[in-house]
């Protein structure tokens, strides 16, 4: 059979994508899936990345190419686990886009519940970061754009809530983000334990009935 010539099988491939460039992304996003999964089970301290090439089905050498140190490769998945989280949210937005914020928000929530399902690990591992952080000399906190973004993503679903009267009277904007942050990574804190993994799904509901204002009943007492 007759062999292409080289400069010909270059022409053919994309511009400014280096041959095996979907392989090195392929081997990149492996690492950090497993590198999510194993620094939930087993914490910064105890995780190890031979364990976590070995889960990704690479050599340790691999994965030191990708990620100079266990620091980097935390740093990179906390990065990850934080994107894909707050996409979450975002695609419930785009998907009603003329529904009001509470809907928006909530249907996030399912969302959430449902990506828990196939990644059980991420929100264990995004809500001990902070822990982590504190605890490791080591570790450094993301750049503002990506520490942020779960402040930023519920800064601007509630300015618009207030925009188009959905807010609450005197509710504080900020103090509202913070409180609705301390409510995710309590949740999902709660998602990493053996006894509430299964009823994970139960416990996000009830957290949306409480969003909604219906998770307890005001009864007028009789004097």
């Amino acid at each position: 059979m007759k062999k292409t010539p080289l400069s010909t099988r270059q022409q053919r491939r994309k511009p400014g994508r280096p041959l095996g460039g979907s392989i090195v992304a392929d081997t990149r996003q492996r690492i950090l899936e497993s590198a999510i999964a194993r620094f939930a089970m087993d914490g910064y301290g105890k995780a190890s990345n031979k364990a976590i090439a070995a889960e990704a089905g690479v050599t340790a050498a691999t994965l030191y190419h990708y990620f100079e140190s266990k620091g980097t490769l935390y740093r990179s998945a906390l990065r990850e686990a934080n994107a894909v989280l707050v996409n979450v949210y975002r695609s419930a937005c785009k998907e009603l886009p003329d529904a009001n914020s509470m809907e928006q928000l909530c249907l996030g929530i399912e969302k959430v519940i449902a990506l828990t399902r196939q990644r059980p690990g991420l929100m264990a591992f995004a809500a001990a970061s902070a822990g982590e952080i504190r605890r490791h000399d080591d570790l450094e906190w993301l750049e503002p754009e990506d520490s942020d973004a779960f402040p930023n993503f519920f800064r601007g679903l509630l300015r618009r809530a207030r925009s188009r009267g959905e807010l609450g009277r005197g509710i504080d904007i900020e103090a509202a983000v913070q409180m609705l942050i301390a409510c995710i990574s309590g949740l999902a804190a709660l998602q990493g334990t053996p006894s509430a993994t299964k009823g994970f799904a139960s416990v996000l509901r009830a957290f949306e009935r409480m969003l909604r204002g219906d998770l307890m009943l005001s009864v007028d007492r009789k004097v």
